[in-house]
């Protein structure tokens, strides 16, 4: 778990998911984010709990990192 999250009043347990395939995909308990990026120094994951929101509920630092993509996966998500 990683406590790489910022705003919200609950944590969000942050595990470092896989680096494929790319883009957000359920697996049924939870959702895995992965980014190519060849320039990357940072990857931030903004959530948000509506399509209206404002400002996102949740900041994630992106821990992982393979190759050029990095990736995460929110069991709660």
């Amino acid at each position: 778990m990683n406590d790489k999250v910022s705003a919200g009043s609950t944590p969000t347990r942050v595990w470092p998911g896989r680096p494929y395939p790319l883009g957000a995909t359920w697996d049924g308990m939870g959702v895995n984010f992965a980014l190519f990026s060849e320039n990357a120094t940072k990857v931030e994951l903004c959530l948000f709990d509506s399509v209206d929101a404002e400002a996102e509920s949740r900041r994630i630092v992106l821990p992982e990192r393979d190759e050029e993509v990095w990736h995460v996966y929110l069991p709660d998500v």
